[in-house]
């Protein structure tokens, strides 16, 4: 079972006409702040977890590029605080030796490296899954910042500006996987 949330009701029902479009029966959606899934949801209930969180955005700026005038320092301090509040409430959420994904589309370190080494010094018990790469086209394991961190640049594929992370729960012996 795959469970969507968001924040906003309008973007839950997109998904929900997606899925029913593509006839996926497997998912459901949800409304709400993610930080409260903790409150919805049993600790350590779900093997993966994909935080597509909320960022300034600087990633897609060629096709917005209206962004450079409308953010701020101050944005990326207020989005950096509340990716950290979603990263936490997303680490309860997970099974020993669930893979948890955490993405934005912006190229700030303070949102994308800073943000998983606080999330990493905060919580131990996860580790970078290095794994990850091989699970790439080969293309894009040059993109590669750091084991399970991946970056990509626009103009190195034409794309959008991106950040990866795959982040691993270790289970209690000390092993990863699923």
């Amino acid at each position: 079972m795959v469970v969507a949330n968001d924040l906003h009701p309008h973007k839950a029902k997109l998904i929900e006409e997606q899925l029913a479009r593509l006839g996926i029966t497997c998912a459901r959606t949800e409304t709400g702040d993610a930080a409260d899934l903790p409150k919805r949801h049993p600790p350590e209930s779900f093997d993966r977890v994909l935080l597509d969180a909320p960022c300034t955005g600087f990633g897609v700026i060629r096709r917005k590029p209206d962004l450079k005038w409308t953010r701020s320092e101050a944005d990326i301090a207020a989005l950096a605080s509340v990716q950290a509040r979603l990263l936490d409430a997303a680490a309860g959420l997970l099974k020993p030796g669930g893979l948890l994904v955490y993405s934005t589309c912006t190229l700030e370190r303070e949102e994308n490296e800073k943000q998983v080494e606080a999330f990493l010094a905060r919580h131990p018990e996860f580790e970078p899954d290095a794994s990850a790469a091989g699970r790439l086209p080969d293309a894009l394991k040059a993109s590669f910042a750091a084991p399970g961190l991946l970056r990509i640049f626009p103009m190195d594929y034409g794309s959008d500006g991106f950040f990866i992370a795959a982040l691993r729960k270790r289970s209690f012996h000390g092993r990863t996987g699923l």
